[in-house]
């Protein structure tokens, strides 16, 4: 199992050459036929767990991003200033807060009601969340400023 878990998280942790996150890679090392049903669902935790860090860490370099406008001298056409940084702050974060509800509300409606709680719910949900991560990683590295 450990194995398992060192391969989806790998998977899920690293493309440091700039390559699109894949969530199919993530899920990948999770979902052999040999492997029991509950190494399946630890495994697809533990891989959504490496990607929700990686995008943590993405949104602080947004964050970190959207600070540094605050030190450029006010510019026409450019966004520099500290009015610039707070209006561009405010509206990341209104923007990945409702990514997060989406986030939250669409793999527990799998969870709840698409799969009714049922023995491969849990994957789903997890596998839900992978997909989801993966995707809002790659936005956020895609649209970088």
């Amino acid at each position: 199992m450990a194995l398992l878990l060192a391969a989806a998280m790998s998977a899920a942790a690293g493309t440091p050459d700039g390559k699109p996150v894949s969530a199919a890679a993530a899920i990948r090392p999770c979902s052999g036929r040999g492997l029991p049903e509950y190494r399946k669902g630890a495994c697809l935790d533990e891989a959504a767990k490496a990607l929700r860090a990686r995008l943590d860490g993405a949104v602080e370099r947004k964050l970190a991003a959207i600070a540094a406008v605050a030190t450029r001298a006010p510019s026409p056409g450019s966004l520099a200033g500290r009015e610039d940084a707070e209006n561009w702050r405010k509206a990341f974060l209104a923007a990945q807060g409702a990514w997060e509800e989406y986030f939250r509300h669409h793999c527990d409606s799998l969870y709840d009601f698409d799969y009714h709680g049922g023995s491969a719910a849990g994957q789903l949900a997890s596998a839900c969340k992978i997909r989801l991560l993966a995707a809002r990683i790659d936005e956020l590295r895609d649209h970088p400023r």
